[in-house]
Parts: C-alpha cells; sequence; structure tokens
C-alpha cells in the first residue's frame, strides 16, 4: 500500500514535497493501518514500537482533513514532556505552508507568547496537558471546532491524577470527537481509563518489539570500574552522539562530570532542570558541541535525536518497557542502533531475564558471541 492509495492521487501530491516527508518513499506499516480508520475518524488505540513512523501515522490524516476555512484549532495534540511536544510541533508545522498554523503550548515557557500565537489562529495545537487546560478555563483556547484528540505517548497520561484534566478537555470539544491514543506500550489500566471517553474504537497493536537493527550488547565489570569502561567504551568506539541512562537523578550530574573530566563533551538532562536547560542539553548534543547525554528514564521517552548511534545504561532499568523505550532512542528511522548495558555479575542474570522476555539476544560485548 503507497500514499497515494491511502490518500488519493491529489492529495498526496500536495504533501509530498513538505519537508518532513522528502526522502519518504512508502509508509511504514503502522501508517498503513492507521491512517485509513483515522482519516474515517474511527476512535483509535495505536500501540507501535519506538521510531516505527506513529508520529506521522496520526499527522497526516489530521494535515489532509484540515478544513482551511475554518480559522480556529480543529486537532489538538496533548504529549507528556516538553520535549516530545516541541518536536511535534517542529514536524507539524513542516507540513503546512504557514508555521503559524501550529501552536505549542508549554508550561514554564512566556504565556504571553503563547496567546500570541493563538491569536494567529491555528489549525493545530500541540502542547502538555496541564496548559492546555490552562488556556481553555481562561477562554483563550476555544474547542468549539476540535474534531480530534491525539495524545500521544498516552501510558503517561492517562493515569489517574491527570484524570480530571483529561476528562474536561474532551467535554470541552465537538461531541463527534475523534480520540487518538499513541504509544510505544498499551497498558491495561491505560485502555481501562480512555474507554470510557472512546466511541467505537479501533484497536492497532503491533507489539512492543525492539527493532532489528538494533544490536544489543552487555559488559560485565566492578560497580566501582562502570564510569571507566563507560569513557572507554565511548573512546574505543569513537561514539559522537549517544544516550547515557542511570537510574537514580543523582548519579546524573556525577557521571556528567566524569565524563567532561576525560574529555568527552557530556551534558545532564535532569528532569528538574527548566525548560531552556533541557533544550539546550539536547541541542548541543544534536549539534555536536557534546558527544552524550546522561539521563534517568526520564529522557527515553519522546526524544528523537537523528543520528544518535548507541543507548549505553550504566544502570539497567526496572523494568522491561522501559529497556525498550531506552532502545528505542537508537537505531530510528531504520538506521543501525547498538545498545551497552555495564552490568555486575548479578545484574548479568537479571538483564538477561529481561531480554527473553523481550525476545531479543543480549551478546557479550567482549566475546564477540
Amino acid at each position: 500500500m503507497t500514499f497515494d492509495n491511502i490518500f488519493g492521487n491529489a492529495i498526496w501530491q500536495q504533501m509530498a514535497d513538505k519537508k518532513p516527508l522528502q526522502g519518504i518513499t512508502m509508509p511504514t506499516e503502522i501508517q498503513q493501518q492507521a491512517i485509513p480508520p483515522i482519516l474515517s475518524r474511527q476512535d483509535i488505540l495505536m500501540q507501535s514500537p519506538t521510531g516505527s513512523g506513529k508520529t506521522l501515522a496520526y499527522l497526516l490524516p489530521i494535515v489532509a482533513s484540515i478544513k482551511h476555512d475554518v480559522k480556529s484549532a480543529q486537532a489538538v495534540i496533548i504529549a507528556p514532556t516538553y520535549e516530545l511536544a516541541s518536536q511535534i510541533t517542529i514536524i507539524a508545522r513542516g507540513l503546512f505552508e504557514r508555521s503559524e498554523d501550529v501552536a505549542l503550548l508549554i508550561g514554564g515557557a512566556d504565556k504571553k507568547r503563547q496567546q500570541a500565537a493563538l491569536k494567529a489562529k491555528p489549525r493545530i495545537v500541540v502542547g502538555t496537558l496541564g496548559r492546555v487546560a490552562e488556556f481553555v478555563a481562561d477562554k483563550k483556547l476555544s474547542m468549539h471546532y476540535v474534531r480530534t484528540l491525539i495524545f500521544d505517548e498516552a501510558d503517561r497520561i492517562f493515569v489517574p491524577e491527570n484524570m480530571p484534566l483529561v476528562e474536561g478537555l474532551v467535554k470541552s470539544t465537538l461531541k463527534d470527537r475523534q480520540i487518538v491514543l499513541a504509544s510505544a506500550t498499551m497498558p491495561q489500566k491505560t485502555v481501562e481509563l480512555a474507554r470510557p471517553l472512546m466511541k467505537e474504537i479501533a484497536e492497532i497493536k503491533l507489539g512492543s518489539k525492539i527493532p532489528k537493527n538494533i544490536q544489543h550488547y552487555f559488559i560485565i565489570t566492578d560497580v566501582r570500574k562502570k564510569n571507566e569502561r563507560l569513557r572507554s567504551i565511548i573512546h574505543s568506539q569513537n561514539i559522537q552522539k549517544s544516550l547515557v541512562f542511570v537510574n537514580m537523578p543523582y548519579a546524573i550530574d556525577k557521571t556528567t562530570q566524569t565524563l567532561n573530566h576525560h574529555n568527552i563533551p557530556a551534558k545532564s538532562l535532569q528532569a528538574t532542570h527548566d525548560k531552556l536547560a533541557r533544550k539546550q542539553a539536547i541541542t548541543a548534543l544534536r549539534d555536536g558541541k557534546a558527544r552524550t547525554l546522561v539521563s534517568t528514564d526520564a529522557g527515553s521517552r519522546g526524544l528523537d535525536i537523528s543520528d544518535l548511534s548507541h543507548v549505553i545504561n550504566l544502570d539497567i532499568p526496572a523494568r522491561e518497557k522501559d529497556y525498550l523505550h531506552r532502545a528505542g532512542r537508537c537505531g530510528r528511522a531504520g538506521k543501525d542502533g547498538v545498545v551497552i548495558s555495564i552490568v555486575t555479575a548479578g545484574e548479568a542474570a537479571t538483564l538477561k531475564k529481561m531480554a527473553k522476555k523481550l525476545g531479543i539476544f543480549i551478546h557479550n560485548y567482549e566475546r564477540g558471541e
């Protein structure tokens, strides 16, 4: 199935030359399965691995369905983090002639500037839940013409403490609104919270398998030598773009300082940092001014950094789904990726059990097996 088949030649030709679509010739599996029911305005539960093309799977049918004579927001996309909302906004703006057709509403940023963006009558609004709900409550964002609500990384949004805001947002839209939930993992709890808000639901589940273009390795070492092994790997493999994961926030700055001390430019990505600091850290890696970002699992969701070749686990994640989200940061858009876990002997046994449940094989890095 081609994009021509899905949209029709006339509509596709209007979209095909847009920047986010340049070099894309065929829809991915999730795009083939999700775009037709979204175009037909069904409610969707969409689960697909990281890097499989979920963002375009919901953006393309939204853009194709925009009524240009309606000078108001027609779709609202909610993301759990500033980083993901910003990335969605960049892609969405690339699909329109006017960048003003997509507004970004996020907490911690200048409200007056965001209010000015709404006065430009955007067709799509992208934002974090709290800030979007705030603009709706203040009557600065009209939901009267919103036909589609998208919740990206839905498993992080559909949690009990968020449901009053989610329900209020849904009720503020048209009665025939369409709701789409997208995520790499869709726990049953998420589905149970979402179902009462949705109508006839199309469930699309491609599984949570890690792409085959990502290779997995482990290195066994003493816990006190983990940072030393980390430095050695980055130097010996000449790794230029990587994410390093630790489990505890206090370890982020310590690891970052150690890498910088040994001439490996590194930035920390702390959930407690303000939006500007986090943006600067990510931009440094994208622009090649840093070779790695150090983060907890707060950095495993929503980050899309092109040419990120390696994910290195200095601590193994607590759950299989966290390994999946970490691994999904590399090897995107079909490029090769490598995940290396630096573990103690005890952690190696846990890691192998995790790998078995995920259906992947983890090679011994030093033995090459």
